[in-house]
């Protein structure tokens, strides 16, 4: 935690007039003429936390004596001690430092993390950490600092409880992860959180690590009730850095580093694709001539051996970021600005990421009762990667991974002549397609400006007006080109469409608090009104047969065939808010919340709606009776909470309770003999629609030992979602007579366990901690409601991935018992004729789990679900006389992932053939019963009966990753201040380097819904320098 001069200010004067424990000058000298009979030093000397900026009013004492001094405006002291004297140094929120003396020093004191006057951010104000009764985990610009990762919701991923954070992306860009909070809270409506930065929406390309001062997750009602309709999967609070009072401070923060892809898949060389292919489907499709041809490479144009994924992704990437921070204040305007830029290149070509930032936060004071609070930031981004040629059913980056883990390398990318080779379907290659003029570009301009107007009449009450104006603007570009192949044969006629979209919010809020104390009551209570809005506009053309590759403008095209469209959307909130805490004699903690929503998503009658909460706490480590048994002295904290509320989620379309006519030739009719247009309503919407409604109640216990070097937490919650909205069965169609739109007619659980334990110390100069966390959540289906039918096997769901009484997102299918060695075994098994005919040795043994002697669709059961059961971070840290050291470990456990299609299949749809398929099939392991893969085969787009839904694909999707390990020097400021530079650190950055699971070689356990349709997630190793002047 950073000092702020005016708290610092005042500790020093309390210090000086006897405020706080210090010992007076006399008990200071008290041994004058010991000290003289020694040889003594004069120290002058510096404190300073870690980012170089001076402590003021920190305590220096000569170890074991009671001679010391406190720090003066500028952090620097003046101490005569005997030498080899130690000094320790203290600083409320900082841990400890003991010293060895010396004429000249400077000291830094590391800030304690579990101090409990440190402040939490929540929503519409702060409170000390002590005296909060809802669930909030946070996280300070610490412990995000000098990271590789491109994100910052990346950034996050192993620091929070109850927190699972998911990356399933390399791509420049578009790498941002996947958050939930406490598991998924709804099938219906989105299971986003909501994302406030400096108390309004925004997202994480909105900022830059350097930018951030902490960041709040509120996932309890108590904590997140204060917003109502779109708390129910928790709230993320981004407050940035201000100024401070002091001289300018200028401080850099840049880096370098290379990335690769995390994990790849290997394929087999053409010559073992075509000798195992020639196993699968039976026959000598190639002969032995061709395999040996394919082996040799004699005749490279027509018997290539390229590996498609491995020059498409195995290569390096570069990216590199730089961000310039200013801030300074006077007593009366405080200020920080900011510059950042970033540059991320991808692995395929021409893939790559530019983003410049700019922010200015700026806080005034006009009188002593009327203070100004402006912040500003702009975004400017463009991002690119190649897509693929004309009349090509496919686009996009994603596409081009997913066909070059598909095909097979037996053509060439290039001919001998340098022409481009024909492709496996006359159409090129996949990395003909990455490196042909076709791309896909996002042009992204974005401004947010907020403005706050704090006015105090009397003592305690603070009148707040608050505005904010959010502007967007992306340009989206898809152009196609006519790919020329070594025959002269095109792709396609070249094309562009094009859109262009604008996004307008508009916020303005009224707060009022009030903050009271009557002896030993603390009370403080908030009221607020807030309103939103926010419209967006759309257009789009489409022009074909463009001239040259050159030109991709839409004026450049045919003007046959164009097409345009357009769209748009408006939505609006108005709300009205409240908040009283109450504090009796800093043990008895009291807290209710509530907020009064209207929404333009949902129809009259339902439009508004309620979310209460309360809350309650016992400090029990300040009772009397506490303190006064010697037994416990070492708790230096005992708290315990308990708080319930409802919470809601109106993460749904804008318009999903309209009706909407379609036009259509279906809608035509003959009208006085004439075919006329028609229009028609296809799809019954539910004119009642209403919010989603999460109820949630917490029980916690918060504890500290020995001085909060140790510090434990755990919580139990229980959140239950009501009124999810979900799409009914289709069996309610046929009532109708018509499609059925969504209707709130699910429910669902989660409950779980969080766990938090640190520990921080110091042995000397060796500063180290430990930090844990451990998240139990179990995740159940109660009711489907309109959408509930029941299975052949008396599941109740909707015969995929939802059933009464499971997790969400499930997998559904057949238990395996190895396969058949023979086919008299086939013989002798169970019929399952019904699933699976023309079985024969080597196809997979599903289980008659009915007993009725048959394997049916009645024999499917449960698999196992994508959403982990446990979920855990473990973070460590060293430092010691200048040098420092972290690691960062997350992981999680009781997790499955489906490994079919193309990550899966060998020859799924005459796709590629992986080298662990190679191995563990049964065709070279006839007498294993449990192989690593059955009979090879060539499937179509349907499949075969050995690749249904069962156990055999299902897999252990659990891992442990080490997802940053980092090194860092601190230059001493002996030396960097003969340079001007105040602090100077060097770093070694590694993310991402390891993991450790049971998935199949080259596939990432934690992206398993796309199979060979994803872009890798990056190892990046980065070298980085920050300054401060």
């Amino acid at each position: 935690m950073t000092s702020n001069l005016c708290i610092n200010r005042l500790i020093l004067a309390l210090t000086l007039c006897g405020g706080l424990p210090f010992t007076s000058k006399a008990e200071l000298n008290y041994s004058d003429k010991a000290i003289v009979q020694q040889s003594t030093i004069k120290v002058k000397g510096t404190v300073v936390d870690e980012q170089g900026e001076s402590i003021i009013g920190a305590t220096v004492i000569q170890q074991g004596t009671k001679n010391g001094t406190i720090t003066d405006l500028d952090g620097k002291f003046v101490l005569d001690v005997p030498e080899g004297s130690h000094l320790v140094v203290s600083f409320i929120g900082y841990t400890n430092s003991i010293v060895s003396a010396k004429p000249s020093m400077t000291i830094t004191l590391h800030s304690n993390i579990s101090d409990l006057n440190e402040v939490v951010v929540v929503g519409y104000g702060i409170q000390k950490k002590v005296d909060v009764v809802g669930s909030i985990s946070t996280v300070n610009s610490k412990q995000l600092e000098s990271r590789g990762v491109s994100n910052v919701s990346n950034m996050l991923t192993g620091h929070l409880s109850g927190v699972t954070i998911t990356q399933r992306s390399g791509n420049p860009g578009k790498d941002e992860a996947s958050i939930r909070v406490r598991g998924v809270g709804s099938f219906g409506a989105t299971p986003e959180p909501l994302i406030l930065i400096d108390g309004l929406p925004g997202s994480w390309s909105d900022l830059t690590p350097s930018d951030i001062e902490n960041i709040s997750v509120l996932k309890d009602a108590s904590s997140a009730a204060i917003y109502g309709s779109r708390a129910a999967n928790g709230v993320i609070l981004v407050t940035t850095k201000g100024g401070k009072d002091g001289r300018t401070r200028v401080s850099y923060n840049g880096s370098m580093g290379l990335s690769k892809a995390f994990s790849l898949p290997e394929f087999a060389h053409s010559y073992e694709y075509a000798t195992y292919y020639n196993m699968a489907i039976g026959k000598n499709t190639y002969t032995d001539e061709m395999i040996q041809k394919f082996k040799d490479g004699s005749d490279p144009d027509n018997y290539a051996d390229e590996n498609y994924l491995e020059k498409l992704l195995g290569g390096t990437a570069f990216q590199t970021k730089h961000e310039l921070n200013v801030s300074g204040g006077n007593g009366r305007v405080q200020y920080m600005a900011s510059l950042g830029y970033m540059r991320q290149n991808g692995l395929v070509p021409h893939n790559y990421y530019n983003n410049y930032q700019g922010r200015l936060n700026l806080n005034a004071e006009i009188t002593k009762r009327l203070k100004l609070n402006i912040r500003l930031s702009g975004n400017v981004a463009d991002r690119h990667e190649p897509s693929t040629p004309g009349a090509l059913d496919l686009s996009g980056v994603t596409s081009i991974i997913q066909q070059a883990v598909r095909y097979p390398g037996l053509t060439p990318t290039y001919m001998s002549d340098g022409s481009l080779g024909l492709g496996p379907k006359l159409q090129g290659t996949p990395i003909s397609w990455a490196e042909c003029a076709s791309f896909y570009r996002t042009d992204d301009n974005r401004f947010k400006a907020n403005a706050e107007l704090a006015y105090t009449p009397l003592k305690g009450l603070t009148l707040k007006c608050v505005g904010g104006y959010h502007y967007g603007a992306s340009n989206n570009y898809d152009y196609r080109c006519n790919m020329i192949l070594g025959d002269g044969r095109g792709t396609g006629p070249s094309s562009l469409t094009e859109q262009m979209t604008l996004t307008v919010y508009k916020t303005f809020q009224l707060l009022a608090n009030y903050n009271i104390q009557i002896k030993k009551h603390d009370i403080m209570a908030l009221a607020g009104y807030a309103w939103e809005d926010e419209r967006s506009r759309n257009l789009s053309g489409y022009r074909n047969k463009f001239p040259s590759d050159e030109t991709p403008y839409l004026d450049a095209g045919g003007a046959d065939g164009q097409l345009n469209g357009g769209g748009g959307y408006d939505w609006a909130m108005q709300s009205l808010f409240g908040r009283i805490v109450y504090n009796y004699d800093q043990r008895y903690l009291f807290e209710t919340t509530a907020r009064y929503d209207g929404s333009s998503r949902f129809p009259t009658g339902n439009k508004y709606a309620f979310f209460p909460s309360v809350a309650v706490g016992w400090r029990v480590s300040e009772e009397s009776f506490w303190k006064s048994a010697p037994s416990l002295h070492f708790f230096s904290n005992l708290k315990l909470r308990a708080s319930h509320g409802v919470l809601g989620n109106n993460n749904i379309g804008n318009y999903p309770y309209q009706s909407v006519y379609k036009l259509g030739s279906k809608q035509n009719y003959v009208f006085g003999g004439v075919y006329t247009q028609g229009a028609a309503v296809t799809t019954y919407v539910d004119p009642t629609l209403k919010w989603e409604r999460t109820k949630t109640t917490d029980f916690g216990i918060e504890t500290g030992f020995f001085k909060n070097t140790l510090t434990f937490n755990a919580t139990y919650f229980y959140r239950k979602t009501m009124d999810i909205l979900y799409k009914p069965a289709a069996s309610y169609s046929a009532i109708f007579g018509l499609a059925v739109s969504q209707v709130n007619t699910g429910e669902l659980e989660n409950k779980g366990w969080e766990f938090e334990i640190g520990y921080q110390n110091h042995y000397k100069k060796l500063q180290y901690h430990v930090n844990g966390n451990l998240s139990i959540i179990k995740n159940k289906v109660l009711t489907l409601g309109m959408g509930n039918v029941q299975q052949t096997n008396g599941m109740v769901g909707n015969g995929s991935d939802l059933f009464i009484g499971y997790p969400m997102d499930m997998f559904y299918g057949y238990k395996t018992d190895g396969v058949f060695l023979n086919d008299n075994e086939v013989a002798s098994w169970y019929d399952q004729t019904a699933i699976a005919k023309g079985s024969r040795a080597g196809d997979l043994r599903f289980v008659d789990v009915t007993g009725d002697n048959k394997v049916t669709n009645a024999d499917k059961v449960y698999l196992g679900s994508r959403i982990p059961k446990y979920t855990f971070g473990l973070n460590l840290g060293l430092a010691y006389s200048g040098i420092d050291f972290s690691m960062l470990i997350q992981g999680v456990a009781g997790v499955k992932g489906l490994l079919t299609s193309y990550a899966g299949l060998a020859f799924n749809q005459e796709g590629n053939i992986q080298r662990w398929q190679m191995k563990e099939n049964w065709n070279v392991q006839q007498d294993n019963r449990y192989p690593g893969y059955p009979r090879l085969e060539v499937t179509s787009g349907s499949g075969s009966p050995n690749t249904q839904l069962s156990d055999f694909w299902v897999q252990n999707a659990s891992f442990v990753k080490v997802r940053n390990i980092q090194v860092g020097y601190t230059i001493p400021q002996n030396q960097t201040k003969k340079w001007g530079v105040s602090n100077a650190r060097v770093y070694l950055s590694l993310d991402n380097p390891i993991s450790i699971d049971h998935y199949k070689k080259g596939w990432d356990p934690e992206n398993t819904k796309n199979n060979g349709t994803y872009y890798p997630v990056m190892s990046t190793y980065t070298l980085g320098l920050t300054l401060s002047f």
